[in-house]
């Protein structure tokens, strides 16, 4: 399903420490609420992470920032216009593509290259990102074993949050949903060991899973919860969107 992406510009001050942290954010904020076909991430999600992970010494400093911009060329890669046959592209110095898939692909690529070592800075972050490109791809197997690496890693909380939320997915596409219930079921606990953080996506799951195994009476409870008990959810739009389907049976 579609959702409305984020854009604004990368700010240029990569000599200053406010100004690193704040281009840092942006550029990972944008890369993460592009990939919401495959997972619902929240638009500041791995912005947060970042903020709270990174160590900064002059050296890392510039690689964080080479990190971020690698980061930032990959969504530009993969939100990209397609290119009609006979329409000349305009020059934005990015590689153009026909279809979805070749554009993926692309983007995939261009993650791969940076990040396939794991020994750099955002590593983390891009491999959640390369999940949802494998999701999109249609190539499950892979994103599963990718959320269970990160899974078996060194995690913080939020990204834990994150890399669960994507196994479940995952499990969901192949149609495990007995496993994918096992897994967003934890969702609950990781957001009390953040004090509350992510509580609305938690209850979410609950309640999508219950739409899933045909329970609309709990799930449209569920839903409903969320909205009151977190009314400014970034997720309103999607809760009521369930809503009314779910009037509609």
């Amino acid at each position: 399903m579609a959702k409305k992406k984020l854009s604004r510009k990368q700010l240029r001050q990569p000599d200053e420490f406010i100004g690193f942290w704040t281009r840092t954010g942006a550029a990972v904020d944008r890369f993460a609420s592009s990939h919401t076909r495959a997972l619902i991430v929240g638009a500041t999600a791995l912005a947060t992470v970042v903020a709270g992970s990174i160590v900064i010494t002059q050296l890392g400093e510039r690689r964080a920032i080479a990190a971020s911009d690698a980061l930032d060329r990959v969504e530009r890669i993969e939100t990209a216009d397609l290119i009609a046959p006979g329409v000349t592209p305009k020059d934005d110095g990015l590689p153009h593509f026909a279809t979805e898939k070749e554009r993926l692909e692309a983007a995939l690529k261009e993650l791969d290259a940076t990040f396939a070592a794991g020994h750099v800075p955002l590593a983390a972050e891009a491999m959640m990102a390369r999940g949802s490109l494998l999701l999109d791809l249609d190539r499950v197997d892979d994103a599963l074993a990718g959320y269970e690496k990160l899974l078996a890693g060194k995690l913080d909380n939020h990204l834990r949050f994150l890399a669960r939320e994507g196994l479940g997915y995952a499990y969901e596409r192949k149609g495990r949903l007995d496993d994918a219930q096992r897994v967003l079921s934890k969702l609950g606990e990781d957001a009390r060991d953040m004090d509350g953080f992510y509580k609305d996506r938690a209850l979410y799951h609950e309640a999508r899973l219950a739409e899933i195994r045909g329970n609309p009476t709990d799930a449209t409870r569920l839903y409903h919860e969320v909205l009151e008990k977190s009314p400014t959810t970034s997720l309103r739009d999607e809760i009521t969107n369930r809503l009314a389907l779910l009037e509609l049976k």
